[in-house]
C-alpha cells in the first residue's frame, strides 16, 4: 500500500530551518507532527514533505504552488499562514488586507482540490505575548485574519484548526517566553502546541 504523502506548506515558523537541499527535511512543529504520527501509527504509513519558506506571506504561496504544492501529489496539505500578511503592514508599509489574504486562501484552496484532489488543512495564524512587547500591535489585525481563515476553511477546506487559542492558553500555562521567544515563531514548547493539533487532526482526517 502506498504512503499518504503529507504536505506541510507556510512560512518561517513552518520552514523552521529545514534543510532546503534534502527532499524529506523536517523541522520545527512538521518534525514534531510526523514524529507523533509515526509514534501512533508506525513509520510505513506517511510520507512527510516540508516547503514552508520564510516570509512568505499568502500570494507567495501561489506564486511557488505549481512547484511546491503539484509537484509533490499531496494527498492531504496543511497551511498554515497570514502572519507575514499581517506583519509586513507594520514593518515594511506593504499591508496585505483582509480581502486579498481571503481570496488567496480561496484560490490556494479551489486550485489544489481541481489539481490534486488533496485533502486541506488550514491552520490559522497566532500571536502570544511578546516578551518584549514588540508585536502587541499586531493583535487586532491578526485576529481579523483568524476569522477570515476560518471562515475559508469552512467553505473551502477539509479541516480547520485555530491556533491562536491553544496557543495562548499554553502561554497561560507556562509563560510567554517559553512558548515563543517572540509572540510569533514557537519555540519547542510552542512547537509541541502545534504538533500535537495538526497529529490530531490528520489521524482523524486518515480514519
Amino acid at each position: 500500500m502506498s504512503k499518504i504523502r503529507i504536505l506541510f506548506q507556510g512560512d518561517s515558523i513552518t520552514d523552521a530551518g529545514r534543510n532546503r537541499f534534502s527532499r524529506h527535511s523536517l523541522a520545527g512543529y512538521p518534525k514534531c507532527t510526523a514524529a507523533l504520527l509515526q509514534e501512533r501509527e508506525g513509520k510505513a504509513k506517511y510520507d512527510f514533505f516540508n516547503r514552508g519558506v520564510s516570509g512568505n506571506r499568502s500570494c507567495d504561496l501561489l506564486r511557488r504552488y505549481r512547484r511546491d504544492f503539484v509537484r509533490i501529489k499531496p494527498d492531504i496539505v496543511t497551511i498554515m499562514i497570514g502572519i507575514n500578511d499581517v506583519w509586513r503592514k507594520y514593518d515594511s508599509n506593504n499591508p496585505t488586507t483582509p480581502g486579498q489574504y481571503e481570496a488567496n486562501l480561496i484560490k490556494l484552496c479551489n486550485d489544489l482540490r481541481a489539481d490534486t484532489n488533496a485533502k486541506i488543512i488550514l491552520l490559522s495564524p497566532y500571536l502570544t505575548p511578546d516578551p518584549k512587547g514588540k508585536h502587541d500591535e499586531m493583535r487586532e489585525d491578526v485576529d481579523i485574519f483568524i476569522e477570515v481563515c476560518r471562515s475559508v476553511a469552512e467553505k473551502y477546506a477539509d479541516g480547520y484548526i485555530n491556533t491562536d487559542i491553544p496557543m495562548n492558553q499554553a502561554v497561560q500555562e507556562s509563560s510567554p517566553a517559553e512558548i515563543s521567544g517572540d509572540g510569533v515563531h514557537p519555540l519547542p514548547a510552542g512547537q509541541a502546541v502545534l504538533a500535537e493539533l495538526l497529529a490530531n487532526a490528520i489521524s482523524d482526517m486518515c480514519k
